[in-house]
């Protein structure tokens, strides 16, 4: 199973592909619902990559493809430059198991 990065931060795509990720950039929310459901269609694909910023801007869209399928996982990762929140994996895990 591969790693994919969906991001909308060009530094983040750079140092994913040195270390042999794949990666699609994204603009606008509408090219994200692409991306992300072709990702989570792809069967070679097990882990999802989601920067921060960009799950910022359209986390209504990524709360909801994580909640219709459990493979592939998909994970917030902080963008560079920011600080990952420490509420995050804690958000996840309530997401994952359905508790509001």
């Amino acid at each position: 199973m591969k790693f994919f990065l969906i991001t909308d931060n060009r530094d983040a795509a750079t140092g994913m592909r040195l270390a042999g990720v794949g990666y699609e950039i994204v603009n606008d929310a509408a090219q994200l619902e692409g991306v992300l459901e072709n990702a989570v269609n792809d069967e070679n694909i097990g882990i999802i990559l989601i920067t921060q910023g960009l799950y910022e801007k359209c986390a209504d869209i990524i709360d909801e493809a994580k909640k219709k399928k459990s493979v592939p996982l998909i994970t917030e990762i902080p963008d560079n430059g920011g600080g990952f929140k420490s509420d995050a994996i804690t958000r996840y895990v309530i997401d994952a198991i359905g508790i509001a």
